[in-house]
């Protein structure tokens, strides 16, 4: 029976291991939630939105835009990153790690990277809509007559949509490591003992 903190373990060190691919995965993340964020944000900001109606209308769209291209985006990107790994996940079949071993550890580098996305992406969100706020007060003459302010309710928002993103992702790359831990077990004998349930 392997200990609870071995999964931790695994999930940093494959995480670690696979830096190169796994870097840009986060930063796409980030960016993806950075950009849903300040566009929600904005459009929750009352004061300025009931002073130009079309900004309203024009932020949710975008918002709903961001989201859409989000979800293709790192589904795109997770199903090559799942690809590369094939190979090692198979080696850890042959090692004898059972399915319900390689969930849990799938689960932790889930949990892992989507901290990681959701977190700085929300606090890039809140720098960039800031910057974002500030172009459309010159740009709509408005001057500093109205406050920015951080909506928890974006935060929220955004931490519910994109935490169901990348739930379905994990989910999407335990099925194909699940049907590659069955073609392993029909083409390879499992080395008794290790990792074992």
């Amino acid at each position: 029976m392997m200990n609870s903190k071995i999964y931790g373990k695994l999930a940093v060190t494959n995480l670690k291991n696979n830096k190169k691919s796994y870097i840009p995965y986060i930063l796409a993340s980030a960016f993806s939630v950075m950009m849903y964020f300040t566009m929600d944000n904005l459009y929750r900001n009352r004061s300025l939105v009931e002073k130009v109606s079309p900004l309203a209308i024009m932020l949710s769209y975008a918002a709903a835009v961001i989201l859409i291209f989000s979800i293709i985006f790192l589904f795109y990107i997770n199903s090559f990153l799942i690809k590369r790994r094939k190979k090692e996940l198979g080696i850890y079949n042959i090692l004898g790690m059972g399915k319900g071993h390689l969930g849990k550890m799938l689960f932790l580098e889930s949990v892992i990277t989507t901290a990681a996305s959701i977190s700085c992406g929300i606090l890039a969100g809140i720098l960039l809509g800031k910057l974002v706020y500030l172009i459309l007060l010159k740009i709509l003459h408005m001057g500093g007559k109205i406050e920015y302010r951080i909506s928890l309710a974006s935060i929220g928002m955004t931490t519910i949509f994109f935490g169901a993103i990348f739930i379905l992702i994990f989910l999407y790359n335990l099925l194909q490591a699940f049907h590659r831990y069955l073609v392993q077990q029909a083409r390879w004998p499992v080395l008794p003992g290790f990792l074992a349930h």
